[in-house]
């Protein structure tokens, strides 16, 4: 870090310790320090908004204001460089209260010298830059894991086409020359011995019912002709003809376009998944499931009251429709830049959620 100039904000009420700060800061010849000072929480929500402090060095006490309060203020605006708590009367609770509020150090104005100063701003630094290049790493593995999704569905959709289109039209063509050679021949010339044309043909209408059916199941074609609010109530009805006995709630506050395209299949994914795990093993007698728009941001949950689980016991698991399992769930959602939370317990019914950001500045690919 030789050669280094660095920029700190000093945000201190008292223009005493501001004098010993600078002349401590003074002291430091690693780098070529650059400090600007201010006094106010006002001025210094202000001097942030720059964006060219490599660190920040906070009093505890402002005035009538608490330097953790305005600290919390500042990592919501979005100030990420490193901000280092400051002191004069230093305690153990008051250390873990910055330290939760994102302080990356804390220390007793007493106690400061030039060495000790040095060594907290080079270590705040260097951790702050490993949780940026962390953070960067997560951004990019985030956005390969939501471009591998996107190939897989279109692999899925490709798949969906070849079965309905090629393989479902072949199986239909042989239906109707089966039924068509069974009328011709008539009832007295239909061969005895080995399979009867009515055994082959029921076999072939078989084959036709299960290729459609993982057709569906590798891409629903209601969702591209008709949307999300229609592929939904789709997949209520077709659940609700099996489990007849479940009262399933829907309410779709949204327009069609409040969903981005390439989050229709995910949620539609997550839909099925949920109501199939409460309605399999919740034991639950009410769903409800509700897809809404609240400002900017789009909402799914789906409740029951069912017998509930434990969420720290979740393990990832798959049924034979491709569901997704509860971790696989929350990592779709995330990959869009989404956040997933099961709220259950044993006996209390399960609350699945899962909130995305309609902002133009929010991570869906």
């Amino acid at each position: 870090m030789d050669d280094l100039s660095v920029m700190i904000l000093l945000i201190e009420d008292d223009e005493d310790d501001y004098v010993i700060i600078r002349d401590i800061i003074s002291g430091i010849h690693t780098w070529r320090c650059q400090l600007d000072w201010v006094s106010t929480p006002e001025n210094a929500l202000d001097m942030i908004s720059s964006g060219q402090y490599q660190v920040c060095l906070l009093d505890y006490r402002l005035g009538e204001k608490n330097g953790i309060e305005l600290l919390k203020v500042m990592k919501q605006k979005g100030f990420d460089a490193p901000v280092i708590m400051l002191t004069g009367y230093g305690d153990h609770e008051t250390d873990l209260e910055a330290m939760k509020a994102g302080a990356a150090d804390y220390l007793e104005k007493g106690n400061l010298e030039s060495t000790t100063l040095e060594r907290s701003i080079r270590y705040s630094m260097d951790r702050a830059n490993a949780l940026k290049a962390i953070r960067e790493s997560e951004s990019a593995l985030r956005a390969l894991s939501g471009r591998l999704v996107e190939a897989q569905e279109r692999e899925r959709t490709r798949i969906a086409k070849e079965l309905h289109d090629s393989i479902g039209s072949n199986l239909t063509a042989i239906k109707y020359i089966l039924e068509d050679k069974r009328y011709r021949m008539g009832a007295a010339n239909i061969p005895q011995d080995g399979p009867t044309l009515e055994r082959i043909i029921e076999l072939v209408k078989e084959t036709m019912e299960e290729t459609q059916r993982m057709s569906t199941n590798l891409r629903p074609s209601v969702l591209d002709d008709l949307g999300i609010i229609a592929a939904i109530q789709w997949a209520v009805r077709r659940l609700q003809e099996v489990y007849s006995t479940i009262s399933i709630e829907t309410r779709m506050d949204i327009a069609e376009d409040d969903v981005p395209d390439n989050l229709k299949i995910v949620i539609l994914r997550m839909v099925q998944e949920a109501l199939n795990n409460s309605l399999k093993h919740s034991g639950a007698d009410k769903i409800r499931l509700c897809l809404q728009r609240n400002n900017d941001n789009l909402e799914l949950i789906v409740e029951d009251n069912g017998k509930g689980f434990d969420p720290e016991g979740i393990r990832s698991k798959s049924d034979d429709g491709g569901g997704m399992g509860l971790m696989g769930m929350k990592e779709r959602a995330e990959v869009y830049g989404g956040n997933f939370r099961i709220n259950s317990g044993m006996g209390k019914g399960t609350i699945i959620q899962a909130v995305w950001s309609l902002h133009p500045g929010a991570f869906i690919l």
